[in-house]
């Protein structure tokens, strides 16, 4: 209410603090329009799928840590895998022409297959599966030697093909190898000289060929030095080779 002098009156507290409330409440509304404005638009929003392909594009870059080499190596090899598999089928279809051809043809199928030809001459080499080795004293049952007494070995070899056939009996072919415990003492095999490696022998079917080898007590060196003399004790024999498998071992005792 205004004065007789024409100056505003004297304001209540009420009006006052109500005053003060409209000036408060209307400072708000002008930020809270400010703050919407300044708010990005619809059309500023990242495409989730835009984002995707840009994370895809990022993770071409690198490999993924979740995969080791070796699965990246499994995958690079994918391809080849595909085409051996493409490979597989065609040489299935030309085997199936070509079965009558191996059924006539009995060697070609033996070299098909990866294993030794069949013998056709006698002149060539035996199948390890046709032939029967055996490995064993030459005095049957003898496995004491004394002083100067020399143990001896009988090979005995038989071809059960039709087929006579050569098997190589030599030293380096048939080794004999003599341990003691786990000492290499002597080999059939060290030093041979280059005309006596090999020893082929034609062996017809169901006749046995037999090769004794006397040892003289020595040690042999792969070095070629000097054989030098052995010990008394228990020694053991073995029978290597192609031809060999199977054959057991021959344990001896040397005395002085």
């Amino acid at each position: 209410m205004a004065s007789s002098t024409g100056h505003p009156g004297a304001v209540s507290r009420e009006i006052y603090w109500r005053r003060r409330v409209f000036v408060l409440v209307g400072v708000l509304l002008v930020l809270a329009v400010i703050a919407v404005a300044c708010l990005p638009s619809a059309g500023d929003e990242t495409d989730p799928t835009t984002a995707q392909a840009d994370a895809g594009g990022a993770a071409d870059v690198s490999p993924s840590p979740s995969l080791s080499p070796e699965d990246l190596a499994g995958d690079e090899s994918g391809e080849p895998e595909e085409e051996a598999s493409e490979g597989e089928e065609d040489s299935e279809g030309s085997s199936g022409d070509g079965d009558s051809e191996g059924a006539s043809d009995g060697e070609g199928s033996q070299e098909g297959s990866g294993g030794p030809a069949v013998p056709q001459r006698a002149s060539d080499p035996c199948r390890p599966q046709d032939v029967v080795v055996t490995f064993e004293f030459e005095e049957e049952d003898r496995q004491v030697y004394g002083s100067g007494q020399e143990p001896g070995f009988r090979i005995t070899v038989v071809n059960t093909e039709e087929q006579t056939c050569t098997v190589d009996v030599g030293p380096e072919a048939m080794e004999i190898r003599i341990h003691s415990g786990d000492d290499r003492i002597f080999s059939t095999a060290d030093c041979v000289g280059k005309g006596a490696a090999s020893d082929e022998q034609r062996i017809s079917r169901g006749v046995p060929y037999e090769h004794t080898f006397t040892w003289g007590r020595e040690r042999s060196f792969t070095d070629c030095r000097d054989a030098t003399g052995t010990r008394p004790g228990w020694y053991r024999a073995n029978l290597h080779g192609d031809y060999a498998g199977g054959t057991g071992e021959l344990v001896f005792q040397l005395k002085v």
